[in-house]
């Protein structure tokens, strides 16, 4: 990835053609170096007071080499013998710098200690250019700050470097300016930096420039806040830039007097993470989430979208107000299927590099000095594309629809067919009135099928429609009228059809009676083609029991009037769900005992072979056997090792040693389960009763069931044992926490 500060080099010339030092952009115009890297380029003597009249000849090394530049000195602080605290030039291009250039972003702070940098520099012998790394230490007496090169091997900062920016990894942008290497001792691995503070006192136009954490925090502490106790949940990944990004958001909303929660600075050794996690949520206004491309696959954070986005719409305040910033990650990019649905009508911003970050900042504390949520724009409105998967991009934790609205090709090489399963889906879905049921735990492949399925249907001359009720606000399961009415617009909306409810829906009769009324004369009515029609999680309508037997029934219903009304036999019903019907039901109204049955498994070893093979990998059948010993057949948790090792960044081995620990690829799959179970106290003892023995034991129905939808347990007659042997390994480790 290109940092900001590679954009900003320019490489100075002496008179005869030969490089002496490095300078970089720090505006379209203004360029810093150092004083004595000009006075090397124009032959004259470091110390000559006057400020020089001459050309300096540069180029843009890295955008536009050979392509030189002249500019002239405008601000001078030459090499001060007795104190050398400065060693200071600006100069200014006397033309438009090459398309693509970017200046430098200063960053400020008063504690560097530590800070990892790297620079670019033009040694001796190295006129193309050599990067140095190292860790930044303290300040001197003169204001100068030390560099130490920590390295056994790379190159070393020596003469060639000075005039350079010092990019700092933590703060993500220039610290200060190379000045001096300590040329005394051959074996010395130490140089020196001034500092953006000293830069900025020397040369007052320079101060537009900076960005200075503390400074932000400090001017908008002196905002009247909404309220005094405003907490703030940060979501992110613990690795850069997302890491960093997010400390420098606490240390300023600390500044600025807000209570902050981040789980790395907050959570202490030892502490149960998941309570507190979940305790913070319930208590936060607003939740930050720092969304990159790893996060959005992290199954961990979109379980954290989830929960903050279910306490929202539980809370009579609507908080946490969720405020997305998409790091590195293109507002048009693609997010699972979850998170796409989870933060639909919600504003987001975009983070490219760090010189965006004072700006982003700015607009959050005002936020939340107002109290206030911000509106999405229209274009913000618009749905993001579904993701498509390759070899190249990380498998995504949510199953993705990729939905059939006309002629779309599904996008994943890596679906798998079960057969016969697809086939006998995708002759019955072009029956009149036929009911289709697929049932599975989480990440098994359940939405996949079923946005095949319409697929197929669309192929056939039919309208298809997908529709999930986990993207639902939960104010619509208030009571069984207004999600009848939620359900009629929501398929109009799909069929880009008006919303004609106050034509068809009459106080004086039923819900159930004018939602029929509602698809029997207005929306099959309006259509000539079939309408296949695919309900996503509607386990979901478990938890509410007065609304799910009559609308289950309704169900039930419609695809018996498709017996004898040719009106219904227009739809064709898909209906997809994670786990048993444990709410008591009258057999005869619902429609889990009636249509085609489908449980999807996990994929056989002849799948794992085929899905190896498409990851370009030659593997023995005991190699195989290793694999699917701890990840049984898994689609998720198969597919991520595939990835994993077909790149090479990691083995069977290694991967199968860390498979069922925190700290190894599947750690952030087991933490959800973990969270999850955390939850829901009566799940989690029955977990470690079942983790505790290798045999079989007998749980509660419900218990059961609700276990095997989380896809944690598998029932053999009325006992119930682990899914997976990484499930027992990880959760045995854990019981005393269960």
């Amino acid at each position: 990835m290109t940092l900001t500060v590679e954009l900003s080099v320019v490489r100075i010339y002496s008179n005869s053609g030969k490089v002496v030092g490095a300078g970089f952009l720090v505006s379209q115009k203004y360029i810093l170096t150092c004083a004595h890297v000009v006075a090397d380029g124009l032959g004259i003597a470091r110390n000559t007071a006057e400020i020089p009249n001459a050309q300096v000849r540069l180029d843009f090394p890295l955008l536009a080499a050979k392509q030189f530049f002249t500019a002239k000195v405008i601000f001078w602080r030459p090499v001060n013998p007795d104190e050398f605290a400065e060693d200071i030039a600006g100069l200014e291009l006397e033309t438009s710098p090459p398309n693509g250039v970017q200046p430098a972003r200063l960053v400020s702070s008063e504690d560097l200690w530590g800070h990892p940098f790297r620079i670019l520099g033009f040694p001796k012998n190295q006129p193309n250019g050599a990067w140095a790394s190292g860790e930044i230490r303290a300040k001197l007496a003169n204001g100068w700050v030390q560099l130490e090169d920590i390295k056994q091997q790379g190159y070393s900062l020596e003469p060639g470097f000075s005039g350079a920016p010092i990019w700092d990894e933590q703060l993500q942008g220039v610290a200060g300016m190379a000045v001096a290497a300590e040329m005394e001792r051959a074996t010395a691995k130490a140089a020196f930096i001034i500092p953006t503070q000293v830069l900025i006192k020397a040369w007052l136009e320079l101060s537009e420039q900076v960005f200075s954490i503390e400074t932000v925090g400090q001017q908008c502490s002196t905002m009247k806040p909404a309220s005094k106790n405003t907490k703030v949940f940060i979501s992110y990944r613990n690795k850069d830039p997302d890491l960093t990004l997010s400390q420098q958001f606490y240390k300023a909303l600390k500044t600025a007097g807000y209570e902050v929660f981040m789980a790395g600075e907050s959570i202490r050794l030892g502490e149960n993470w998941p309570e507190r996690i979940d305790k913070e949520l319930e208590q936060s206004d607003y939740f930050l989430l720092l969304l990159s491309p790893d996060s959005a696959t992290s199954e961990m954070v979109t379980e954290e979208v989830r929960r903050a986005k279910q306490l929202r719409d539980l809370r009579p305040d609507h908080k946490p107000v969720i405020l997305p910033i998409r790091i590195n990650f293109p507002l048009n990019s693609p997010l699972n299927y979850d998170l796409r649905g989870y933060l639909q009508r919600i504003q987001q911003r975009e983070w490219k590099s760090s010189a965006d970050t004072p700006k982003i900042l700015q607009e959050i504390l005002a936020i939340l000095a107002e109290g206030r949520e911000p509106a999405p724009t229209e274009e913000e409105l618009t749905t993001t594309p579904s993701a498509e998967e390759s070899l190249e991009c990380p498998p995504l934790p949510v199953a993705e629809p990729e939905l059939p609205e006309g002629q779309v090709d599904l996008a994943s090489a890596f679906y798998v067919e079960r057969s016969p399963i697809e086939y006998d889906c995708y002759e019955t879905i072009l029956k009149p009135g036929s009911l289709i049921r697929i049932k599975a735990p989480r990440q098994m492949g359940k939405t996949s099928l079923m946005a095949r399925i319409l697929y197929r249907a669309s192929q056939k001359n039919s309208l298809a429609v997908s529709l999930s009720f986990q993207l639902a606000d939960s104010k619509v399961f208030a009571d069984l009228e207004q999600f009848l009415r939620w359900f009629c617009v929501s398929v109009s909306r799909k069929l880009r059809l008006p919303n004609r409810l106050t034509d068809y829906w009459d106080e004086i009769f039923g819900s159930k009676d004018n939602c029929t009324v509602y698809f029997e004369e207005y929306l099959l009515a309006q259509i000539s083609q079939p309408l296949a029609l695919g309900l996503d999680e509607v386990d979901l309508l478990y938890q509410y029991p007065e609304i799910a037997g009559d609308f289950f029934g309704l169900l039930r219903a419609w695809h018996e009037e498709a017996k004898n009304r040719d009106i219904w036999k227009k739809l064709r019903l898909v209906v997809v769900h994670s786990t048993e019907v444990y709410i008591p039901m009258n057999m005869n109204q619902s429609p889990f005992n009636v249509g085609l049955s489908i449980e999807l498994p996990e994929f056989n070893i002849k799948q794992v072979q085929d899905l190896i093979y498409r990851h370009g990998l030659n593997w023995s059948s005991t190699q195989i056997e290793q694999l699917m010993a701890m990840v049984g057949g898994h689609p998720y948790l198969v597919r991520v090792a595939l990835y994993l090792i077909a790149r090479q960044d990691s083995t069977l081995e290694h991967l199968l040693q860390l498979a069922p620990t925190d700290a190894g690829p599947f750690g952030d799959h087991l933490r959800r389960h973990w969270w999850n179970l955390k939850q829901h106290p009566d799940l989690a003892m029955g977990m470690k009763e079942i983790v505790a023995t290798n045999a079989p034991v007998q749980l509660e129905p419900i218990q059961a069931f609700k276990l095997k939808s989380m896809g944690l347990v598998e029932l053999e007659n009325n006992h119930v044992l682990p899914r997976l042997s990484i499930y027992r390994q990880y959760f045995r480790d854990r019981a005393a926490s269960l």
